[in-house]
């Protein structure tokens, strides 16, 4: 079978799929990525077919600001979703990705929950889409601003135009029900999907443990962890007043890849890991990989959010008692020294964590999810998700 990814060429989009295509991979099926030149370094290593073409994140960011005639900071966030995702990458990509993806004639196309040219070069190609959601959803007038804004976009290309967003077959999806809204129902036949990070290695399932007697430890996640972020040094200073051993991480590298020429974690009394193991409480920016790598481990966290799906994933964590949300931009030290001190001292929020982390342990592996749609597509008999569940 061929397979056929698509995503917007930002990592935080991309590395949520790499777990699934691998396992299509070492399935032996043909896999193949279609995305921006910028994703480059990222993918060549993995060894799937590329085709890399097309405008850059910071392309269709110009393209929309153009068009606004301002730039995309002063957009209100509902503006900024539709013409981005649904407007400009459409019209820049979107008839180039069809002709290249005919000529390499898939069998099924996965999209990331925000690239909206997949779902429709599938419809195109009378090929079925997967569509792999990262988070909790965002609101149905969101939803609704995207299908409206991809409506006349499919009907001049002679295409049925979405009744919905997400569009296609299934929507596999890495969000546990717990950091689904209450009453959550999912717009496409739902297969769960367990998410896989930490160094792009499947997250060992259970909760971690701190070693008893020992301070807790306090992580600073991606995001949050070099010198680059305004402010750090102060917030450093304000943390020490708790009694508590800081760590970070620049992302999901070995020890030795860490960015270490923006900061001197050695200087600054922080140990360097590429490790949740052993955290009490992190500290991050609410993208998929620490939403989920936290959650997974049971460790509760603070969420400081820089985008709009960052915010949606903070608000969940919060929601489901398992961490504290903070505004965008960059909140007081001693605010987030508070936050983290409320986590520490409360036991219920690492009980809701590690609620969380049972229920992701419970959820289908990508091996298992990439045999059920490999069934799925070639009309063999299967239950409705991997695991009889839905």
């Amino acid at each position: 079978m061929r397979v056929l990814f698509f995503t917007n060429p930002l990592a935080e989009r991309l590395r949520p799929l790499l777990p699934l295509a691998r396992s299509l991979r070492d399935q032996d099926h043909e896999v193949a990525f279609s995305t921006a030149v910028t994703m480059r370094d990222l993918l060549e290593p993995e060894g799937f077919e590329l085709m890399l073409f097309g405008a850059t994140s910071d392309e269709v960011s110009a393209e929309v600001s153009r068009r606004a005639g301002t730039d995309i900071l002063f957009l209100p966030a509902r503006d900024l979703v539709t013409e981005y995702f649904a407007g400009a990458r459409i019209d820049l990509l979107a008839d180039e990705a069809a002709d290249r993806a005919g000529a390499w004639a898939p069998d099924l196309v996965v999209s990331e929950y925000c690239d909206l040219i997949g779902p429709l070069v599938a419809q195109a190609l009378d090929v079925p889409c997967a569509v792999v959601s990262t988070g909790p959803s965002p609101s149905s007038g969101t939803l609704d601003a995207l299908a409206d804004k991809m409506a006349g976009r499919y009907i001049e290309r002679g295409l049925q135009p979405p009744s919905q967003v997400p569009w296609g077959r299934w929507l596999l999806d890495l969000c546990p029900p717990s950091l689904h809204p209450q009453g959550w129902k999912p717009p496409l036949p739902r297969v769960a999907l367990r998410a896989e990070f930490m160094g792009e290695e499947a997250i060992p399932s259970g909760p971690s443990r701190a070693s008893a007697g020992e301070r807790p430890r306090v992580l600073l996640g991606p995001g949050t962890a070099t010198g680059a972020i305004p402010g750090l040094e102060a917030l450093l200073r304000s943390l020490r007043t708790l009694d508590i051993e800081i760590a970070a991480t620049a992302g999901w590298r070995t020890a030795a890849g860490l960015v270490r020429d923006t900061w001197d974690y050695a200087a600054e009394g922080l140990s360097a890991t590429s490790s949740l193991e052993g955290a009490s409480v992190v500290l991050h920016d609410g993208s998929a990989e620490m939403t989920f790598a936290a959650a997974a481990r049971g460790i509760p966290a603070v969420v400081l959010p820089v985008s709009p799906e960052q915010q949606l994933r903070a608000q969940a964590v919060e929601a489901a008692g398992a961490g504290l949300a903070l505004r965008p931009g960059h909140p007081e030290p001693a605010l987030i020294t508070e936050r983290i001190g409320r986590l520490l001292g409360n036991p219920r929020f690492t009980d809701a964590a590690r609620r969380i982390s049972r229920e992701m342990a419970g959820m289908p592996t990508a091996t298992e999810v990439g045999r059920w749609l490999v069934a799925a597509v070639s009309g063999e008999l299967r239950p409705r998700s991997p695991s009889g569940r839905s």
